[in-house]
């Protein structure tokens, strides 16, 4: 399987601390998201695996951190996803990765719309107010990891009124514009906000001459499936994660 799409997220959301053993690629970012707080056996598979199993189980505990493995639905990750379910890891979170292969030119509203090129406190603030954050450690993890993003950013966020409605990134990187973080408050749902976000982020990516772009989307949530898929997406694998809070 080709894994370009995880290295591309990676970068796009990086954690505070990485460890490399032997293939796999353990990130700790405080607790903040699974996908920066997990392990990535993205590189070796099979080797050992009882033996690094136990190795990251001892990491993340040392961490006072859950215990999390992002397996990918491909024939790499069956043995070691049959291992972790073994050792009573449990199978959650099902997600859809999908890519877009043609960025057309996009048309979107820009009313009370804000495009800018690095994480202002703004954008910061709405990010916080519509996932509910109010923990002031939180926030500044959250700030640290958008600072590490080294590759060029689109951030967007939506106004209503006056108050935050929504927002959402995009990071650029060998040819790819990755969408990350699309929320809207629940007050403002409905409104087709969330297609204006990402409308935005794709139409900056295509004016800087990018033409594909890859998101992760929960897989039951049919109505941002709905949405992608209008936009062109189509899914290219799956992932979960297997967890164990011990």
């Amino acid at each position: 399987m080709d894994f370009t799409i995880e290295e591309l997220t990676m970068n796009a959301w990086p954690s505070l601390q990485t460890i490399l053993l032997d293939g796999w690629i353990i990130r700790m970012a405080g607790g903040y998201t699974k996908r920066a707080n997990s392990v990535n056996p993205i590189y070796s598979f099979e080797n050992n695996l009882d033996e690094k199993i136990t190795y990251c189980e001892n990491i993340y505990r040392k961490s006072n951190l859950p215990v999390v493995f992002k397996i990918i639905s491909c024939d790499e990750h069956k043995k070691l996803d049959q291992k972790l379910e073994s050792r009573s890891y449990e199978k959650i979170d099902l997600t859809s990765v999908q890519t877009c292969s043609s960025l057309d030119e996009i048309n979107y509203t820009r009313e009370n719309l804000f495009i800018e090129a690095t994480f202002t406190d703004n954008w910061k603030t709405c990010l916080y107010e519509s996932n509910n954050i109010t923990d002031i450690a939180k926030k500044e993890t959250i700030s640290s990891m958008l600072n590490n993003v080294r590759q060029k950013a689109i951030a967007v966020y939506k106004t209503d009124t006056g108050s935050f409605a929504g927002c959402g990134y995009g990071v650029i990187e060998k040819g790819y514009a990755g969408l990350f973080d699309i929320i809207v408050k629940k007050e403002f749902r409905g409104k087709r906000y969330g297609k204006e976000i990402v409308s935005a982020i794709l139409a900056e990516a295509h004016k800087a001459g990018v033409e594909k772009a890859h998101l992760s989307v929960v897989d039951n949530n049919e109505v941002a499936k709905n949405l992608y898929g209008k936009l062109g997406f189509k899914e290219v694998y799956k992932y979960w994660y297997r967890v164990r809070g011990d």
